[in-house]
């Protein structure tokens, strides 16, 4: 094997990224969005748990809350 071939296998890797970064970019956005979305189901799950297991168990949930005051 010649000294490009060689170059060629061991930089086979970082191809993809270099010669698509737009596509990069949005993979990494879309990894950012899928993960601020899921942290945030969590967030609001644990928050709904903690409400319903309070002392004072004044937890209504928002689908029977009438939206309002």
């Amino acid at each position: 094997m010649d000294r490009t071939g060689a170059s060629r296998i061991a930089n086979t890797g970082r191809l993809g990224i270099t010669r698509h970064p737009g596509l990069a970019l949005a993979a990494v956005a879309a990894t950012g969005i899928i993960a601020a979305v899921r942290y945030q189901q969590s967030a609001i799950t644990r928050n709904e748990k903690a409400q319903k297991s309070s002392a004072e168990n004044f937890y209504v949930s928002v689908d029977r809350s009438g939206g309002g005051i």
